[in-house]
């Protein structure tokens, strides 16, 4: 199926259905036609009952005629008490049956909702590293939330349709074999409703639409601006960001009432549809056929839940088209994350027991170079610092040396071997890294160290704070190392969330340690404490380091000083170096 198919209503409506296993759809399909085939056995035997109860069974229709010849074949009385046990027996046995539909059905629902998550945050954590950048966070979690559930909507509307096009169909059946002016007078009527509704489905449609993308924007936009609310609250400029909540807001108002009375007015004109056409079909039915009365109370009857259900059923399609969006827009975050999944095609395991190297690179973004024929090696146990101006790209090396950026020529090299034919995943796992922008989670100082990885345990945890000098003011929080952080980290300080994050860099002892101005928000003492442990790290452990610094707590240890600025890499000699010379 094409892209342009699957934006389809048809390509959607597929899709829905599709998102189900085959087995599980059709015993869902089986048990809906069950029941409507015993409501339909039910409702027929009403017209033999009016006929024994007029006592003309003789002169009754073709249908009354076959089900009261069906009870001679099995040598049951043409009693009324038993039709009526009839039609009794088919509307429970509906119920019933209905009932465990139902039940699948909501099963399913929720199965839908899960597993549609489930992909989703699946293509998005296999996702390439530009992937993340181009989107906004937002985007996820209204996907991941609200969106969801309108896709597990869709599918429950998606059964229900079906249920009501089941049903009308069965009573068109017992219609045509009653009469084929009844089913004829049915699908008119049936018709009509349709093609003077539809507009009312269309216009549901585009306001879904609209209302998806508007909320989309609205809680993209919410999302930027909480994660950096402190600032602007502190210079009282927050009043621009609440003028555009109020226009996404006034859209989605407005998305809402036109579909929701398009919704109601789809409701409330099949009514008066249904009872026009109804008078005119008794009408014709007593002045021009000459029915009789009963008869056609019965016919009337027939009708009307024929075309009740018809119209059920369009109202059905209509709330399918009211979700959609939301299923449409789930599906389009997933198929764009795994249209950039990250693939680990090389093999080779990483071991960094030599080193790893630029060999000739480069890499630019757009017309901007970041390194230009860059080549410098970077030997086992080391510890560099790497200094510049800010926007340098000293970051975007990083993201070169590990994978989650390509270069533009050249080659990164570990242990000699070319990174593309490394298994990236199995190098990350060897790196300990702590960003520039510090990430906390709202969960304990535990959890935000292993990161919920249940191999690493409390003394583990320890360990790694002390490595990091975070261990004293840990254990003195309220509940130590299970002290709440904070949304983003926000109940400590800047240098402790420095420390947290340099304890999770080092808690599963990598051979690789990358800081990134990781303790520019410490004071000198703690710098100084943090900077001794990890030199002995290198020492003892060979633990080698890459430190973005222009501190000279890092600058002053490092084994050697690389500086890039204009694209270009040097190497310098430091304090200590230039001494020895």
């Amino acid at each position: 199926m094409t892209d342009t198919q699957k934006r389809s209503g048809f390509g959607l409506i597929w899709r829905i259905i599709t998102a189900v296993p085959p087995g599980r759809n059709a015993l869902v399909a089986l048990a809906i036609t069950f029941a409507g085939a015993a409501e339909g056995i039910g409702i027929a035997t009403v017209l033999p009952l009016v006929a024994v109860l007029g006592d003309n069974a003789s002169k009754s229709n073709a249908l009354s005629k076959a089900i009261l010849s069906v009870l001679d074949a099995i040598g049951l009385p043409h009693d009324p008490i038993l039709l009526l046990c009839i039609i009794g027996g088919g509307l429970l046995t509906k119920a019933a049956v209905t009932l465990l539909a139902l039940r699948l059905v909501g099963r399913t629902v929720a199965e839908v909702v899960a597993n549609l998550r489930l992909e989703l945050i699946d293509a998005v954590m296999r996702a390439r590293w530009s992937f993340y950048v181009r989107q906004p966070v937002g985007r996820f979690s209204t996907a991941l939330s609200g969106e969801a559930q309108k896709a597990g909507e869709a599918y429950n509307g998606m059964t229900q349709m079906f249920s009501q096009s089941t049903q009308a169909l069965i009573y068109l059946m017992i219609a045509a074999v009653a009469s084929w002016r009844l089913a004829l007078l049915a699908v008119l009527v049936s018709a009509i409703m349709i093609v003077s509704l539809n507009r009312l489905l269309v216009a549901s449609k585009n306001n879904a639409r609209a209302q998806t993308g508007r909320m989309r924007s609205l809680v993209s936009r919410l999302t930027d601006v909480l994660v950096g609310i402190k600032p602007m609250k502190a210079m009282a400029r927050q009043a621009r960001f609440n003028a555009l909540f109020t226009e996404d807001l006034k859209a989605i108002k407005k998305s809402i009432r036109r579909q929701v009375f398009a919704k109601n007015t789809n409701k409330a004109l099949q009514e008066p549809i249904l009872a026009l056409c109804l008078l005119i079909g008794i009408y014709f039915a007593l002045k021009v056929f000459a029915m009789p009365v009963g008869e056609v109370i019965v016919m009337g009857l027939l009708l009307t839940k024929t075309v009740s259900v018809v119209g059920k059923a369009q109202q059905e399609l209509q709330n399918i088209y009211a979700n959609e969006s939301g299923f449409s827009a789930v599906y389009e975050v997933t198929d764009a994350a795994r249209a950039e999944r990250e693939t680990a095609s090389g093999k080779a395991v990483p071991t960094l027991e030599r080193g790893f190297a630029f060999d000739d690179v480069s890499f630019a973004f757009g017309e901007r170079q970041i390194l230009r024929h860059a080549s410098f090696t970077v030997n086992a146990g080391e510890i560099i610092a790497l200094t510049g101006p800010s926007g340098a790209g000293k970051t975007t090396l990083v993201d070169l040396l590990l994978g989650l950026q390509e270069p533009a020529e050249g080659t990164v090299r570990v242990d000699g071997v070319p990174l593309h034919e490394i298994d990236v995943l199995k190098w990350r796992a060897q790196t300990g890294y702590v960003p520039q922008e510090l990430i906390l989670f709202h969960d304990s100082v535990f959890a935000n160290i292993t990161l919920g990885q249940p191999e690493f345990s409390h003394e583990d945890a320890e360990h790694a704070l002390r490595r990091a000098g975070a261990w004293d003011f840990v254990a003195n929080l309220s509940d130590g190392i299970d002290t709440i952080a904070g949304e983003r980290g926000a109940l400590l300080s800047g240098g402790q969330r420095q420390r947290i994050a340099v304890a999770r860099a080092l808690v599963h002892r990598p051979k690789l340690l990358i800081l990134d101005e990781a303790t520019s928000a410490l004071d000198p003492q703690t710098e100084q404490l943090i900077v001794r442990n990890v030199c002995q790290l290198a020492r003892e452990k060979g633990l080698t380091v890459l430190a973005i610094s222009h501190h000279p707590a890092w600058v002053e240890v490092a084994d050697r000083v690389l500086r890039l600025e204009d694209g270009d890499l040097v190497e310098q000699l430091h304090e200590g170096q230039r001494a020895a010379v």
